[in-house]
């Protein structure tokens, strides 16, 4: 009976959750949950995972929303990785569909511990999905969205010119591990006017009129795995993350 009940609790901590004791009897019910499901798929990768990060991975995945972890596992392969000690900026290879990262410097990430693995996925996702974020409608909800909040802003504080604004605004965003998602974001939406602690550059917004709704899914996609992030998401971004979301939600019934 011992053995029985330690074997149950190293399962369920293994990620698989049951019903059981029934008038002093055992009875398992085994359903696999979604962060076992997470725990096999880094265990299945075919280049081995360092332990610390594969803890750190595993946590951050445990406290995801059911959303997020749901689209993960449905959608995410075994073989997602193609490097885990690139030398170079990590990104979603979509000839090889492959991401590429550096283990080492995402466990010492500012942004979070594991945040980058989790964006990038996102772009794995949204490639899996055949390009979802190439959406008008997204795109149109990202740019009212800036404009809603930097006009809220200015009438809030009774600001007249929008430069003022913009460089409050971008003063505003000043912590990695909160804004660098955000920063991103509203240097591309703004032209570069808005920006603080991350952006990618103003070459890169200008590869096309979807870069910005690409880049968009996989931030939004990697706050699903850090409330805080995820927080300020909805902040700045509430009626686009509304849109993104409800997108993923369809996406749950879809056969493969």
């Amino acid at each position: 009976m011992k053995n029985e009940i330690a074997t149950i609790v190293k399962e369920f901590l293994d990620g698989y959750i049951k019903y059981f004791l029934k008038n002093d009897n055992i009875k398992i019910i085994y359903f696999k949950s979604d962060l076992g499901r997470f725990r096999n798929h880094l265990k299945n990768q075919e280049i081995n995972i360092n332990e610390e990060y594969r803890r750190i991975l595993q946590e951050r995945f445990s406290y995801g929303t059911k959303l997020g972890k749901e689209i993960y596992v449905k959608y995410v392969n075994d073989d997602s990785i193609g490097s885990f000690d690139y030398p170079s900026v990590p990104c979603y290879n979509i000839h090889d569909k492959k991401i590429y990262l550096n283990a080492i410097t995402d466990m010492q990430n500012p942004r979070g511990a594991g945040v980058t693995w989790f964006h990038e996925h996102g772009h794995y996702v949204d490639a899996v999905l055949g390009n979802i974020s190439y959406d008008e409608v997204f795109r149109k909800l990202l740019y009212e969205d800036a404009l809603k909040y930097c006009e809220d802003y200015g009438r809030k504080y009774h600001l007249q010119s929008i430069e003022v604004v913009n460089i409050i605004v971008s003063n505003e965003l000043n912590d990695m591990h909160l804004h660098s998602a955000i920063s991103d974001l509203m240097e591309g939406i703004t032209d570069g006017q808005i920006i603080n602690v991350a952006g990618h550059g103003d070459i890169y917004w200008k590869q096309g009129k979807y870069t910005i709704t690409r880049e968009a899914f996989a931030h939004m996609f990697g706050c699903q795995f850090d409330s805080e992030r995820y927080k300020e998401m909805k902040k700045y971004c509430p009626n686009s993350l509304k849109y993104f979301e409800k997108k993923l939600k369809t996406m749950k019934g879809r056969r493969q």
